[in-house]
């Protein structure tokens, strides 16, 4: 049986790969984090909540100088 030589930069290509994939394994990660913070979330919900009030008054505001 016969076995392949290898490439003399394969040893390149997976120590490249390797990092790659790490970094985006730490990144994911990372981001994991960030998105179950629950400060942030609190901050989403409220600014959310504060859009809300200012785009409904925004509307009402609209609808009373329409005249139809």
């Amino acid at each position: 049986m016969t076995t392949a030589t290898l490439s003399p930069t394969s040893g390149l290509v997976a120590s490249v790969a390797v990092r790659g994939g790490l970094r985006m394994a730490e990144w994911g990660l990372r981001r994991a984090a960030r998105r179950n913070d629950p400060d942030r979330l609190l901050r989403r919900t409220e600014a959310r909540a504060i859009v809300a009030a200012a785009l409904a008054e925004r509307d009402a505001v609209i609808r009373s100088t329409l005249h139809y």
